[in-house]
């Protein structure tokens, strides 16, 4: 859930293995036994050598000896302390996950990893976009994510839920012959996925992921700018995902069973039409709002996608949160213990 901090206050200390708190009655013992010991060397030192021996070494070797008898025999008894630490909480993150369904996204101009290939095996732009939706939503650790499409409208498909199961679900299982409509506004999409983010509480990071070929049928662009800014005055961040390629395709028509392709969509004119991944307006609304853009043919998109939206929620003090969480000893006192008793044998050769 977080990384460790600095404690914020200590509350108590316990112990996970009390019972060897008794082999501290060895102590007495030690140093009865270490008396006698340094009496009776001392004793026949003086009598056969005529030398006394240094009782300010002994003294030092002994307090030195059993105080790493002593840290070993409370490393065994596992002490702790509970204390408060502060966490960083992605449970405070509310995200809204567009996904464009515009005829043009049944443009076949993506490629999808093999691992992919077994749930979407037309490689076209919107199962590179659901695949890339599924992978964001694989990323997730506790945040709340509400789930809509769009083309000339917006339409929320599932609110604001943790429940990943049921959105991954949903995704795997739509048609995207049927989905499918002519025409994409963005600036709809953004009013979509802010209605979404309506609700959330003001101490919530709210960040909406729209994935799209970045083709508009808005006729003035400054629209489209006004949508954006609009969302970042609510506090929203946008992250934009671009798929398909930048160069004209063609978009195909399927038959019923999707095996084939009998046609390609025409104009009002009877002339094909063609269709293109417009990066610079994906680009432009992620700028507008502080946030980002990516392409979904990038390695590990979907990961980067998720790693911006966490690294702006830890700049945020609303998504920190203080737990009890125990902090061991025994590290500690092990390291103490043969400090001491290496110190003690140095001392005890004085």
């Amino acid at each position: 859930m977080g990384v460790f901090q600095q404690p914020d206050r200590f509350l108590k200390m316990a112990l996970d293995n009390p019972e060897y708190i008794w082999l501290l009655l060895i102590l007495p013992c030690f140093v009865c036994c270490a008396l006698v010991s340094y009496r009776t060397a001392a004793r026949w030192l003086f009598r056969f050598a005529g030398k006394k021996k240094s009782f300010f070494a002994f003294a030092a070797a002994l307090v030195l000896l059993s105080s790493a008898l002593m840290a070993l025999i409370l490393c065994l008894a596992e002490p702790k302390l509970n204390y408060l630490k502060t966490v960083f909480n992605r449970g405070g993150i509310d995200l809204a996950l567009g996904i464009d369904v515009s005829k043009s996204m049944l443009a076949e101009d993506e490629m999808i990893p093999l691992e992919g290939k077994k749930m979407f095996p037309i490689a076209n732009r919107l199962n590179r976009a659901r695949y890339c939706a599924l992978n964001i939503l694989s990323a997730l650790r506790g945040e709340r994510v509400g789930v809509f499409m769009f083309a000339s409208k917006g339409v929320e498909v599932i609110p604001p839920t943790s429940d990943y199961g049921y959105c991954q679900y949903l995704l795997k299982h739509l048609n995207d012959a049927t989905i499918t409509i002519p025409g994409s506004d963005l600036s709809e999409a953004i009013m979509t996925g802010a209605a979404l983010l309506a609700d959330a509480s003001v101490k919530r990071v709210k960040a909406l992921i729209l994935i799209s070929d970045g083709e508009d049928i808005s006729i003035d662009p400054a629209t489209l700018d006004e949508a954006a800014r609009r969302a970042a005055a609510q506090g929203i961040k946008i992250y934009t995902i671009g798929t398909g390629m930048e160069r004209g395709v063609l978009i195909p028509i399927r038959d019923t069973e999707g095996t084939s392709i009998i046609d390609y969509y025409m104009d009002e004119d009877g002339s094909y039409l063609k269709t293109r991944l417009e990066q610079d307006t994906l680009k432009m609304i992620a700028a507008a709002t502080g946030g980002s853009y990516f392409r979904a043919s990038e390695e590990h998109c979907e990961d980067r996608v998720v790693e911006a939206i966490v690294k702006h929620a830890r700049t945020v003090e609303y998504t920190k949160a203080t737990e009890p969480a125990w902090f061991y000893l025994s590290p500690i006192l092990l390291g103490i213990g043969l400090l001491t008793f290496c110190s003690g044998v140095i001392a005890g050769r004085w």
